[in-house]
C-alpha cells in the first residue's frame, strides 16, 4: 500500500506529523528554518550544484525520517513507489498568524522530490518513491477507467512580445504523437492560444469528454507594477499572482490566472491538468501566495502537474512524451508521473527534480485501458493526412506535425 504523512495543526497553531506509526509534534521554528533554506539554496539560486542539491535532500530525508525512522520504515513496507503528503488542514487553515501561515504553505514548496537517503535521490531508486501533495478534501465520485483510447487536449501559447522568448510549441505536439504511435490517443489542439477560445471548445463537448488538458507556454509570477506594462486599462491582477502567458486573438500578451481558467472550464476539468510553464508549480513572494498548480485544485481540478521554476524546453518536451505514453498505455497519473521523472533522469536533464504532482482526496487510477483490452472503443478521430485537398486524391492535407506556421498567418489576417 501507498504511505501518507499528514501534516496537521493544533489549536494552539503548533504543527503535527502524523503516519501509520504515529504521532510526533513539530519544532515549528526548526520546520521554518528548513523552509528558509529550501527559500534560499534551492529557489533563490542556480540548481546545476549536485552537492546542494544533495545536502538538501538529506536535510528533508533526516527531517521526515525523525529519530523514529519513519521514513526508512516506510520505504522498507510499502512496494506501491508513492509518499503521499497529506497537506490538506494546513492549506485550508485559516486566521494564522503571519509566520504559520508562511510555514503551512511552505510544507508544500519543500523539495520532497529531492529526499536523499545518503547514497542517491529516492527518485533514482528501483523502485522510486514519488511524492504525491495532497492539497484538498473532495468526496464526490470519480470517473471508472475509460475502455476507450485517451483524449488530450493541447493548447500552446506563444505570443509576440520583445520580453517574451518564442517557443517551439508544435515540436511538442509532435513529439506527444510520436512517443504515442504504438498506443494512439486523441490529440484535439486549440488552435488559438486564447483562453476565450478554449472555453469555448470545452463547452462544445459532453462533460468527462477529455481525459487530459496539457497547457504549454511561460508561466510567470510578477508584481502588480511588472503586470501593468501588459494589462489592458482598467484589468488588475494582485501582486505576486502567478500567470500563465496566453493570447488574445491576434496573437498579442493576455495573462491568465488560475480564476481565469476556472471560468474557462467552469467545474468541468478534464481529469489531469498539465500546466507546463516555469513557475507553475511554484509558491510565489517567498512562499506566500500558494502556487498556480495548488490554487488550480482549490479551484477544482482534481491533480495538476506543474513546474517549480524555470524549465528547459528540452525537459518539459521530454517529460510529456513519457508521461503521454504511459498514459495512453493504461499507466496510473502517479505512474505515468514517475515514468516521466524517470526519464528526464535517463535523459540526464538536470532539472529532472522540478516537475510537482498536486491533487485532491478523491482515488486516482487509470484513465483508460490498454490496447488490447477487450472491447475498447476504436479510435474515432480522424487524422488530417487522411484528407486531400484536390479532387484527384494527390496532395494530401498536412498532419499535426507538418502543419507549421497556422497561428501567426492567421493572427497577422486578423490584424490587417
Amino acid at each position: 500500500m501507498a504511505f501518507t504523512f499528514a501534516f496537521t495543526l493544533s489549536q494552539n497553531q503548533t504543527f503535527e506529523l502524523r503516519c501509520n506509526y504515529g504521532t510526533r509534534r513539530l519544532d515549528t521554528d526548526k520546520l521554518a528554518s528548513l523552509i528558509n533554506l529550501c527559500e534560499e539554496k534551492y529557489y533563490a539560486q542556480r540548481l546545476d550544484d549536485t552537492a546542494q542539491l544533495r545536502n538538501i535532500g538529506r536535510e528533508l530525508y533526516s527531517w521526515l525520517d525523525g529519530k523514529e525512522g519513519w521514513l526508512r520504515r516506510a520505504l522498507d513496507e510499502t512496494d506501491e513507489g508513492r509518499i503521499y503528503l497529506d497537506l490538506i488542514q494546513t492549506s485550508e487553515a485559516q486566521s494564522l498568524n503571519a509566520q504559520t501561515q508562511k510555514v503551512a504553505l511552505g510544507l508544500a514548496h519543500l523539495p520532497w522530490e529531492l529526499l536523499h537517503d545518503g547514497t542517491v535521490f529516492l527518485l533514482q531508486r528501483h523502485n522510486a518513491p514519488v511524492p504525491v501533495r495532497t492539497v484538498q478534501q473532495r468526496n464526490t465520485s470519480v470517473l471508472d477507467v475509460q475502455n476507450r483510447p485517451l483524449r488530450l487536449l493541447f493548447m500552446a501559447t506563444s505570443p509576440e512580445h520583445p520580453g517574451i522568448a518564442p517557443l517551439q510549441f508544435e515540436q511538442e505536439e509532435k513529439n506527444i504523437l510520436t512517443a504515442t504511435t504504438e498506443q494512439p490517443l486523441a490529440l484535439i489542439v486549440e488552435e488559438s492560444g486564447s483562453v476565450i477560445e478554449l472555453g469555448n471548445l470545452v463547452q462544445s463537448e459532453a462533460k468527462d469528454y477529455f481525459d487530459v488538458f496539457h497547457l504549454t507556454g511561460h508561466g510567470v509570477i510578477y508584481t502588480e507594477a511588472e503586470l501593468g506594462r501588459y494589462l489592458p486599462k482598467g484589468r488588475k491582477i494582485k501582486d505576486y499572482t502567478p500567470c500563465f502567458i496566453t493570447e488574445d486573438d491576434e496573437g498579442k500578451v493576455e495573462f491568465t490566472t488560475v480564476d481565469d481558467l476556472a471560468k474557462a472550464f467552469q467545474n468541468r476539468f478534464p481529469r489531469v491538468v498539465f500546466l507546463s510553464g516555469c513557475h507553475t508549480g511554484q509558491i510565489a513572494n517567498q512562499g506566500t501566495v500558494p502556487s498556480m498548480a495548488q490554487a488550480l485544485v482549490k479551484a477544482g481540478a482534481g491533480v495538476v502537474l506543474g513546474w517549480a521554476r524555470p524549465v528547459f524546453d528540452r525537459t518539459g518536451i521530454i517529460a510529456a512524451q513519457a508521461l503521454y505514453h504511459a498514459l495512453a498505455t493504461g499507466a496510473t497519473v502517479e505512474d505515468a508521473v514517475k515514468a516521466a521523472q524517470q526519464e528526464m533522469i535517463a535523459q540526464e536533464c538536470s532539472d529532472w527534480h522540478l516537475l510537482r504532482i498536486y491533487r485532491d482526496s478523491r482515488v486516482i487510477g487509470e484513465l483508460v485501458t490498454p490496447l488490447n483490452t477487450k472491447k475498447r472503443e476504436k479510435l474515432k478521430f480522424t487524422p488530417p493526412e487522411s484528407e486531400f485537398l484536390d479532387e484527384n486524391n494527390i496532395v494530401k492535407v498536412a498532419s499535426h506535425g507538418e502543419f507549421v506556421g497556422r497561428r501567426k498567418a492567421l493572427q497577422l489576417g486578423m490584424r490587417a
